[in-house]
């Protein structure tokens, strides 16, 4: 899935209603996140495993985090490719062994244990763990969020319609409403132009999760 910065789905609201409003860039910039999050599909981000020493009962979770996966005690920081698979269990995949590249080994590190994700939670910037595992290591696998060469969010380019059509509709109500106040048959013309963009932009969030939720080869194996 190819990736893009979440800033051009702005520059593209701002193409398509007022070149004036390029100076709230900021606030165009969060409601892109806000969105972002909200389609949430499981594939608009990779995961990564990252080693961390637990303080007590709590980890401080890394600042490119976006979403806990599973906690692995244990070191398995430099398996890179680390997966997820169905919430259920952990695999790696080691170095290939074969002379065709296509051949590579999936495995589960032996005797390995997770912790059980009702026993542990994401609370504001932290990890909190039931039960304490003061001074343990503990691998964690969580999806992250890319970044381009301005510290902007990289997104799916699929989810660039969504992004953009719901700025549009968060324009339209914060900018253009006190324009009708005044008038009840112009103020009811907006009233519904403002809910065919809310239409517009639920549509496009759906459209973009049904693309996200595609299964990939990996996932249609069966182990």
């Amino acid at each position: 899935m190819k990736r893009i910065s979440i800033q051009q789905p702005i520059i593209d609201a701002i193409d398509e209603t007022d070149s004036s409003l390029a100076r709230f860039q900021n606030q165009m910039m969060k409601w892109a996140k806000y969105i972002e999050r909200e389609i949430g599909a499981k594939n608009a981000y990779k995961y990564k495993a990252k080693l961390f020493t637990v303080d007590g009962c709590t980890i401080d979770l890394p600042d490119d985090c976006y979403k806990v996966a599973m906690v692995l005690p244990g070191d398995y920081e430099d398996q890179c490719n680390a997966r997820y698979i169905n919430f259920n269990w952990a695999s790696v995949r080691e170095d290939d062994t074969h002379e065709d590249d296509y051949y590579s080994w999936l495995w589960r590190p032996a005797e390995t244990t997770y912790i059980l994700p009702y026993l542990w939670e994401e609370v504001a910037e932290q990890l909190n763990l039931l039960d304490d595992f003061d001074s343990t290591e503990m691998t964690l696998i969580y999806q992250y969020i890319e970044t381009d060469e301005n510290a902007f969010w990289k997104v799916n380019e699929n989810h660039s319609d969504a992004i953009t059509k719901f700025i549009k509709f968060k324009m339209a109500g914060k900018f253009n409403w006190k324009q009708f106040k005044s008038d009840k048959l112009l103020r009811a013309g907006h009233a519904n132009f403002v809910s065919g963009l809310e239409r517009d932009y639920n549509i496009a969030i759906r459209h973009a999760r049904a693309l996200d939720g595609e299964a990939s080869p990996f996932e249609t194996i069966q182990y």
